[in-house]
């Protein structure tokens, strides 16, 4: 079963823009959704991926991994 992230179809357009290096904000602004979403979004990567800190989310987006 997929997540909600998944059925709304952000979960690799806040992957990819989070490798570019854009914030919460510019992130939400871009796909058309709240920052609380993307908040929450970036949260449940963190937590599928079992990574501890953004900034290891971000360095693993910006390498394509």
């Amino acid at each position: 079963m997929r997540c909600f992230w998944e059925q709304i179809g952000v979960l690799g357009p806040v992957y990819r823009l989070m490798g570019r290096g854009l914030g919460d904000n510019d992130i939400a602004q871009k796909l058309g959704v709240t920052e609380l979403s993307v908040q929450n979004c970036i949260t449940w990567m963190l937590h599928f991926l079992r990574l501890n800190t953004r900034e290891e989310l971000v360095m693993q987006a910006a390498t394509g991994r």
